[in-house]
């Protein structure tokens, strides 16, 4: 946990420090190493929330995203159940960051539990997460729509969605933005699968992290990525993780069209 209760007060973690658990009320130690993020822990061997797991870096950085007042926010059930959220909005949304493996059960769960949700995955922890997303996405994309460019996929190889395809809320998927990723947008993305998407009938759409991150905080509803903002269209459509060979060309006519008029303007010399 970032934060305990101590004499009242939220308080993160800090050498020497004892509180309490914001959920089960028990004494809980501040554990402040080198080498994983400052955090509290149960004193005993003892786990009040069951859908706990570790926090990471990446976990901490997406909390910190959003005002202190609104990160780990204990949230309870007519029944008595008890479960931090990892940050609720003012406006009552619930946000969850899952960097670990999760089981359909607990997921769905979750979902039940918390309702109005997104889930954001962490999609760099399996070094071949990302490579099985753009391969599908290759082999089997079917743009549907452009002004909020969204593709179907349908027999994903990608695990990630095989896993997430059957979630009843939106799921964004964050593959980080590094210098090994194809330069198809100016802005780091995040892959925003739709809720009620099946395993062979997925609807994927890119939207930037800020936007999306905008407009959680100003519940705006989200708006993907158009054409127009895609840096190379005709890079795009090209075969994106495959060997050279015969692939087959996008469905979309507005896609095709953009693809002609930038090579046309390459053709231009001044």
């Amino acid at each position: 946990m970032k934060y305990a209760d101590l004499e009242g007060k939220r308080c993160e973690a800090a050498r020497g420090l004892r509180a309490g658990c914001p959920v089960c009320r028990s004494p809980v130690i501040a554990k402040c190493g080198e080498h994983r993020c400052h955090h509290w822990a149960h004193a005993s061997a003892r786990k009040c929330d069951a859908w706990w797991e570790p926090e990471t870096v990446w976990h901490r950085a997406w909390k910190n995203e959003f005002p202190t007042e609104q990160q780990e926010i204990v949230l309870s059930a007519e029944c008595g159940e008890k479960h931090i959220a990892d940050v609720k909005t003012a406006h009552g949304f619930v946000i969850e960051f899952q960097h670990s493996p999760i089981a359909a059960d607990e997921r769905r769960a979750r979902e039940a539990f918390y309702r109005r949700m997104v889930w954001v995955v962490d999609g760099r922890r399996l070094e071949r997460s990302r490579s099985q997303f753009f391969r599908a996405l290759e082999l089997d994309r079917r743009p549907v729509q452009a002004n909020r460019l969204t593709f179907r996929m349908r027999s994903p190889e990608s695990a990630l969605l095989r896993i997430w395809a059957g979630s009843r809320v939106p799921v964004c998927i964050d593959f980080g933005h590094d210098a090994h990723e194809r330069p198809y947008f100016e802005e780091p993305v995040l892959w925003l699968v739709h809720p009620g998407s099946t395993r062979d009938d997925v609807f994927v759409t890119p939207m930037t992290r800020a936007e999306f991150i905008r407009r959680l905080h100003t519940e705006e509803p989200w708006k993907g990525i158009s054409w127009l903002r895609v840096r190379s269209v005709e890079t795009f459509l090209q075969p994106m993780h495959l060997p050279l060979g015969p692939t087959r060309p996008a469905t979309l006519g507005f896609a095709q069209y953009m693809a002609r008029k930038h090579r046309a303007r390459s053709r231009i010399r001044f």
